[in-house]
């Protein structure tokens, strides 16, 4: 079977692994360089309880998707020969004034009623996981089995791993439609003009997917949501966990660098950093973790994160395009969610049922909307 899959970002890149470790023909098109758009300006979190502000469907699917990546990372590690940098240092949510106490109490009582490991701390409990937190935290989650990896590294992992299986890359490949026959699709049409045949295709363009002409039956809409990033320099484990409140996030890297975010944004495609949004984060950043005043600042940058109207991901085939499958929507979790998106997007093209339940993410939900 020759599949595409258009979008050659860590969602696209994942699901190259998994079908070519099955033996499929993958051609991976990427309208710009491989990884270097949602993929590339991520925190790096596995880190369900962190992603999911409600309990319902999505804390379930992010439930599934760590245990998915855990049982797959090694396996990644192997085929690729790249380290992601899975780091187990848990995160620790902390609270600083009492409405986001009352928040915090509230997600553990549904966070354990899910099955999710929580841990409710005092101040000073708190401050033993980690010292540099701000005096002012009143009370805290500690959430031991949310990691985090080095995004830009994982991505590179799974587009090496798919690589070695045989999957082939193309950069600068833009698809502009969805050639059918009927109701089935016989290949691609890039923007030169070059037609490429397929016996399937996927789409898993993040932001960009509902551009690809062709699924407008579908009616799948999404929007770009901007989230700028700041980056600090200092020493290796001057913050062990990350560090999480309703202000903001701080994500240490091995290397001594500590990442800040974020912002979400209705900016349109612009991927501008702004003195607002760099404010705001400066702001949370010292309220969380006042040590840091000093630290040098290194660089900042901003992705556009891939959003449907209902914010939940599109997973599944085409309700228009027989042989089309949407791989796309991953919102603020395309980090945590692609290794079970490359299982189950593989289970589909294979037939295997897949491991979750996959009609909340349906693409057919649009048509109601």
């Amino acid at each position: 079977m020759k599949i595409i899959i258009i979008g050659g970002g860590i969602i696209g890149a994942s699901i190259a692994w998994r079908l070519a470790r099955e033996n499929a023909e993958v051609v991976v098109l990427e309208r710009a360089r491989l990884g270097h758009e949602a993929s590339w300006a991520a925190a790096g979190l596995i880190a369900p309880q962190a992603e999911a502000q409600t309990s319902g469907v999505f804390f379930d699917l992010c439930l599934a998707a760590r245990r998915v990546f855990d049982a797959t990372v090694d396996r990644l590690v192997a085929d690729s020969g790249l380290d992601p940098e899975y780091d187990p240092h848990g995160i620790l949510y902390i609270a600083l004034d009492a409405a986001e106490r009352a928040e915090l109490e509230s997600r553990a009582r549904w966070h354990r009623e899910a099955g999710a490991l929580v841990h409710e701390l005092s101040a000073a409990e708190a401050r033993k996981v980690e010292p540099a937190i701000s005096p002012e935290t009143l009370f805290a989650l500690h959430l031991p089995d949310n990691r985090r990896v080095e995004n830009r590294k994982l991505t590179q992992s799974y587009i090496a791993a798919a690589a070695n299986s045989g999957a082939e890359f193309r950069e600068g490949a833009s698809v502009d439609s969805i050639v059918t026959k009927g109701d089935r699709a016989t290949g691609v049409r890039l923007h030169d003009g070059t037609m490429l045949e397929a016996d399937l295709v996927v789409v898993a363009a993040g932001s960009w997917s509902h551009q690809v002409r062709g699924l407008e039956a579908d009616r799948v809409a999404l929007h770009p949501v901007r989230g700028q990033m700041l980056c600090f320099e200092t020493r290796p484990r001057m913050l062990t966990p990350a560090v999480f409140s309703m202000r903001g996030y701080l994500v240490p890297r091995r290397d001594g660098r500590i990442l800040a975010g974020s912002t979400m944004e209705e900016a349109g495609y612009n991927k501008t950093v702004t003195l607002s949004g760099i404010e705001k984060i400066s702001r949370g950043v010292l309220a969380m973790v006042p040590a840091l005043a000093e630290i040098p600042f290194r660089e900042a940058w901003a992705g556009l994160r891939p959003a449907t109207r209902d914010l939940l991901p599109v997973l599944g085939y085409s309700p228009s395009v027989a042989n089309v499958i949407w791989s796309t929507g991953h919102y603020r979790s395309g980090i945590l969610l692609s290794a079970i998106t490359g299982e189950v997007i593989a289970d589909l093209v294979a037939g295997r049922p897949p491991s979750i339940d996959l009609a909340p993410f349906s693409p057919a939900r649009f048509a109601h909307q």
